[in-house]
């Protein structure tokens, strides 16, 4: 396991991931996977020896999530080595059971709360503005973001072209004014160009760190325990949703901006929608009334 993960596996991940990605990942194997399995050829590893990794991780206190990243590193090193023929048969991850985690994000902002994180990333980074605005304003997931290039981009029509995102399918976003101002106030480059590169004319992996300060700075996180209630960038798509919900958009308009592949994936923002419905009891009722009123038959049989 060692060599594959050290020559193929780790080579490889330290250039296509974040440097938070592969250090916790060099951090996981060093710590919890090699102990148990570090020795073993690739074709001796067994469920039971996950079951060995997952048991030293829990009775260490380390959470469910930690167990899946640790569970998931170990997976993408199989896949690799079996994409590269040293390793055949199933892979082993896939029969070990992941504890359960609801790491579901709760918290959705309110107009005052996003305008004040808006204005503060806004001083910290034009860029960091930009990016935030589109992903409050038109749902966007950072990778989405991250991964637009010009020929996505249709300012006149106030599209935004999604190619090949998380859920595997394109999709369309819609861009309100503010965004559309925000793309003619950049430079256009040719159709291949990233719209947002790093300072190198690469493509971003990670958000910048400046947005955690204004989250801090503006005190959205103070006293938050909870990680499904704590801001983070992830936040603005969440908000972008529940205000549509709250503004009685119904779940499937909302499934499809936001790329679920799944009904039961929106379905959390349900219970936002909570006043709308029963708003719209209360105007069928006036309706009734009206109607009533007004010498019409009522659709209330009168005793």
């Amino acid at each position: 396991m060692t060599g594959a993960n050290t020559e193929t596996y780790f080579p490889q991940a330290k250039a296509n991931k974040s440097e938070r990605s592969w250090s916790r990942e060099d951090q996981f194997f060093r710590l919890w996977i090699s102990p148990v399995i570090g020795e073993k050829p690739l074709k001796k590893i067994s469920p039971l020896d996950l079951e060995r990794i997952k048991k030293n991780l829990a009775d260490a206190g380390r959470t469910p999530r930690t167990i899946h990243y640790c569970l998931a590193a170990i997976r993408q090193v199989l896949n690799l080595a079996r994409t590269l023929n040293l390793f055949e048969g199933d892979n082993p991850v896939s029969k070990v059971k992941k504890p359960f985690i609801d790491n579901r994000r709760l918290r959705f902002l309110n107009i005052d709360e996003a305008n004040l994180l808006l204005n503060n990333s806004k001083e910290k980074s034009q860029n960091l503005y930009n990016m935030s605005l589109i992903s409050l304003h038109c749902g966007l997931r950072a990778g989405e973001i991250f991964n637009l290039i010009w020929s996505d981009v249709d300012i006149d029509r106030g599209i935004l072209f999604l190619r090949d995102p998380k859920g595997k399918r394109g999709r369309a976003a819609f861009m309100t004014n503010e965004v559309k101002e925000i793309f003619r106030g950049l430079m256009r480059g040719n159709n291949q160009d990233l719209v947002f590169p790093d300072r190198k004319g690469n493509k971003i992996k990670e958000i910048s760190n400046a947005f955690n300060r204004a989250v801090e700075e503006v005190g959205l996180n103070a006293g938050v325990l909870d990680r499904r209630y704590k801001v983070c960038f992830h936040t603005l798509r969440h908000t972008f949703a529940s205000w549509l919900v709250e503004n009685g958009t119904d779940l499937y308009t909302v499934k499809e901006l936001l790329g679920h592949s799944t009904l039961s994936m929106t379905e959390r923002y349900s219970h936002l929608g909570e006043n709308t419905l029963q708003t719209a009891v209360l105007n069928l009722e006036k309706s009734l009334n009206n109607m009533d009123r007004g010498g019409k038959m009522s659709l209330i049989r009168q005793a």
